[in-house]
């Protein structure tokens, strides 16, 4: 004798067959749902390095020539007269190199070296007036250690030289207003 499957089991087989179609019909339908499209990439687009952009350039002819990010860049104030602080990191070469590498840098660029203060590098030229370096090796870094030393530039104070909207952002430019806290 055939016997009677009870109600409430059928209302639930019926129950899990509508889910189930409703599952299926919203992967279906959701790239129009709008669902993201796959890209390829999954690594987010960064800003050009910040003395690629056209903000705050440094002074003419000048490059740096070693494998380098800036952590900051702004104005203070020196002895009355406002002048540009630039704080980058060097990678992957000692403090040494660092130094050649700067003195033909602002050497190509046109600056004449001068006696140096301490381990502050100095370079003057007509235009530009007098520009410290001051290269520190970091110390207790492990022997593979990309990041190995700072080098802080005091050079004079620039405008901003464009009016690209990438220049108002500071995490491009590095020039984080000073109500922000800065990592250590």
């Amino acid at each position: 004798m055939p016997r009677n499957p009870d109600a409430s089991a059928v209302v639930r087989r019926v129950s899990v067959g509508i889910v189930s179609l409703l599952a299926v019909a919203l992967v279906a339908l959701s790239p129009q749902l709008g669902r993201a499209e796959p890209e390829g990439s999954y690594r987010p687009v960064l800003d050009p390095p910040a003395l690629e952009l056209p903000c705050y350039p440094l002074p003419e002819g000048l490059t740096l020539d070693f494998a380098h990010q800036v952590r900051t860049d702004g104005d203070v104030q020196v002895d009355g007269d406002s002048r540009r602080e630039l704080l980058v990191q060097y990678d992957l070469v000692d403090a040494d190199e660092v130094r050649e590498s700067l003195t033909a840098s602002f050497v190509e660029a046109g600056f004449t070296p001068e006696a140096g203060r301490g381990d502050a590098l100095v370079f003057t030229r007509p235009d530009t007036g007098p520009v410290t370096a001051e290269v520190r090796q970091l110390s207790g870094i492990p022997a593979d250690s990309t990041v190995r030393g700072t080098v802080l530039l005091d050079l004079p104070s620039v405008p901003l030289a464009s009016d690209d909207p990438i220049c108002d952002d500071p995490y491009a430019t590095k020039r984080f207003p000073d109500s922000w806290e800065l990592a250590k």
